[in-house]
């Protein structure tokens, strides 16, 4: 399915590397953000609130 997926995102112009490229950056940032996530966890701890509670003070969304 992949393979499938590669092969419709070649036809539409888009270049194997690039994509590559993309992914890799798609995991860097997931992982940026899973510890930005402990940190906040480890705030919200300290702070006895929960990280929901965090998100406006540093001007995040729920959705983020």
């Amino acid at each position: 399915m992949l393979d499938k997926e590669i092969s419709q995102l070649v036809k539409e112009g888009y270049r194997v590397g690039e994509l590559e490229g993309h992914i890799s950056l798609l995991h860097e940032y997931n992982d940026i953000k899973d510890v930005a996530q402990m940190l906040l966890g480890k705030l919200a701890l300290t702070r006895g609130v929960t990280i929901k509670e965090l998100y406006p003070d540093f001007g995040l969304d729920l959705s983020d």
